[in-house]
């Protein structure tokens, strides 16, 4: 008989040193609403409409990984090629990549306010002597508004980890590396990451930690040791 996802979930946090929140989906902008409108509008300027599906199908790391996951999509491949008579390009995704660049420093702006539940399991870890970091695979200029607010709402983290830290974004296991190695801990097993896309749990298993799925309604739950519907769920 499968036990239910409270003991998988309590399971995983067991002999935890820390857990580890990922940025955006987790810690801010849940449901990515503020980054995917960034997408949508890059995508328009471009000539092609993207739907709320297929933004929540390719959510994960974003900036240009996102918009390369979002062209992996035939039927975005494809509108994109109608519009402009040939397939996109590696250069045709460095030139969004850099009109995306300023949407993404103003959804940090949108959505500068971190999640309350995340921000509250935070500290009840912290109350329990547990560390807590967070990850990004965007760099910190354009996470400033996100960051400025962490410093004033004194949340207590014990390391932020960007892609100014890293080299390669999820499903790569290199920002949990570094979160390893800033906190000191000797088996990567006794870290615990949380987000809601695939391949933070996939990271996760290449770094040889464990990985709890925040779940997204409409998707599948992700290959992941345990699954939650909310961070109040992690006590």
């Amino acid at each position: 008989m499968t036990r239910p996802d409270t003991d998988r979930t309590n399971d995983v946090l067991r002999n935890a040193e820390a857990i580890v929140f990922s940025w955006h989906g987790v810690l801010y902008d849940a449901g990515r609403t503020a980054i995917h409108q960034a997408i949508r509008d890059t995508l328009a300027h471009w000539g092609v409409e993207v739907t709320d599906a297929e933004l929540t199908a390719s959510r994960g790391p974003t900036g240009r990984p996102q918009l390369e996951r979002v062209f992996s999509t035939a039927r975005i491949a494809e509108a994109y090629r109608c519009h402009h008579h040939r397939w996109v390009t590696e250069s045709d995704l460095d030139v969004m990549m850099a009109y995306l660049e300023p949407r993404l420093l103003a959804a940090a702006q949108i959505a500068s306010t971190p999640n309350a539940e995340a921000c509250a399991a935070i500290r009840r870890l912290h109350d329990r002597g547990i560390k807590t970091a967070v990850v990004c695979c965007t760099s910190r200029r354009l996470l400033a508004p996100q960051l400025d607010a962490l410093v004033a709402a004194g949340i207590p983290l014990d390391a932020i980890i960007t892609a100014d830290e890293t080299c390669a974004p999820a499903p790569a296991p290199w920002g949990l590396f570094e979160v390893q190695r800033v906190l000191g801990i000797t088996d990567a097993n006794h870290i615990v990451l949380i987000d809601d896309c695939a391949a933070g749990a996939v990271a996760a298993a290449n770094a040889g930690a464990r990985s709890i799925a925040l779940l997204v309604a409409g998707t599948p739950a992700p290959k992941s040791d345990a699954t939650i519907a909310c961070l109040s769920e992690i006590a």
